[in-house]
């Protein structure tokens, strides 16, 4: 057998259930003197489990504190068959898990795990992304007025919009480690909107208005500006307009470049 598709072979043994694929595994393997086969092959499906289990785990403890050891880990173990890691860093293991959440019936009964655990994978991605220039200013200042309109200008790259129907950003931050407060939470408080992003070493949870979001999603297309400024046009008062809104996003530094 080739040497490609014996490790094909010994990887689908580590995730087969039905056994089948450990069976034919175990006909090309030299036994050692106190293991079978397949107590070796064992050895190395516990292993691998185990540590996707535990970076599961480091990825998503808000979901791990909700719903409880045994829960998640039986959680974990049927996520790790249906999506074997596909990646040689364990950070980027979990993308899926808060889509296969939303399917699963086992937990049914809390609606707004999918969306936590959403939350969770891009708070651990934008975490471990990389640094965000800031915005040149003087840069900036040298385009010429009649090139406004072509701007385009670009939110951090460590930052992500996320829209939920519940207050998620109230669901995980009690749930962390230091928290001290009030535990309860009203999953009936309606829609919450979401900017995640990252300045400098500071995570940050921002709640956008209306007018906001809506302008953070057009510069999240990467819309001109002269566009951006006729398409949102209608319902902004004067003291809110996309002009001044600019300049408060940057001063936030929800924006850090631009291009023409």
């Amino acid at each position: 057998m080739e040497l490609a598709a014996l490790q094909q072979l010994f990887y689908d043994a580590i995730f087969d259930k039905e056994g089948t694929n450990e069976k034919e595994l175990c006909k090309l393997i030299t036994t050692a003197n106190n293991l079978t086969a397949n107590e070796g092959i064992a050895i190395y499906r516990g292993s691998i489990l185990g540590k996707l289990s535990r970076a599961l785990k480091s990825i998503y403890p808000v979901c791990y504190r909700l719903v409880g050891e045994k829960f998640f880990e039986a959680t974990a173990t049927t996520y790790i068959h249906r999506f074997p890691s596909k990646s040689p860093d364990l950070g980027d293991y979990g993308e899926h898990f808060p889509d296969f959440l939303v399917n699963f019936e086992p937990a049914a009964s809390l609606p707004y795990l999918p969306d936590v655990t959403r939350l969770e994978w891009h708070w651990h991605r934008i975490f471990n992304g990389e640094d965000s220039s800031t915005l040149d200013l003087k840069a900036l200042g040298k385009i010429s007025q009649t090139q406004w309109g072509d701007l385009i200008f670009h939110l951090p790259k460590t930052s992500i919009l996320l829209e939920s129907p519940y207050p998620i950003h109230k669901i995980w931050q009690i749930n962390q480690s230091d928290y001290e407060g009030e535990e309860y939470v009203n999953l009936e408080e309606g829609e919450i909107k979401v900017f995640l992003w990252r300045q400098g070493y500071d995570m940050r949870i921002d709640l956008p208005t209306e007018e906001e979001w809506q302008l953070l999603k057009a510069f999240q297309a990467k819309k001109p500006f002269e566009t951006i400024c006729e398409d949102l046009a209608v319902g902004y008062e004067p003291a809110h307009g996309v002009s001044a809104l600019l300049t408060q996003f940057v001063q936030r530094g929800w924006i850090v470049d631009f291009s023409v």
